[in-house]
């Protein structure tokens, strides 16, 4: 993400990171379905969605492509950033939330390749009494992601 951006008033900028260590072979194959619209379209339990703006919901992510990952109490909207064999960026736009846009606002989700190891770096505006909670949640939630890939 190129724009600086200003913090909103009452809001911090959170920086959560976590990486996930695999063999040589199994580090190409998970890179590989990190890269690929499927993983992320055929693999969302119910009532949560993603959805790309694209000629289909399966293949290769592309620059500058759409898309939305929407359910109860989230709503995250943005377009694929750069797309190399060892990054993958995803810029969320103005608007975007996660419970509530006056608690957590998502700015962008990285993903790095770095030899036998996948990182995973999440920006958001926070309110900063919610961070413990807000980590908490993501250890959670990409805990299940790993297993889930």
């Amino acid at each position: 993400m190129n724009q600086q951006l200003s913090t909103p008033e009452g809001f911090v900028l959170d920086v959560f990171e976590r990486s996930f260590d695999f063999s040589e072979q199994k580090v190409t194959d998970v890179w590989k379905k990190l890269q690929r619209r499927e993983t992320f379209t055929k693999g969302q339990l119910f009532p949560y969605q993603v959805e790309f703006v694209a000629s289909s919901q399966e293949g290769e992510f592309s620059p500058g492509e759409l898309n939305i990952h929407h359910g109860p109490f989230l709503s995250v909207h943005g377009a694929i950033g750069e797309v190399t064999s060892s990054y993958r960026g995803l810029n969320y736009f103005y608007g975007s939330y996660v419970i509530s846009f006056r608690l957590v606002r998502p700015l962008q989700l990285e993903f790095f390749r770095e030899g036998d190891r996948i990182k995973l770096r999440l920006k958001t505006f926070i309110r900063p009494w919610f961070r413990p909670v807000w980590h908490l949640g993501n250890k959670i939630l990409w805990m299940c992601f790993r297993f889930s890939i």
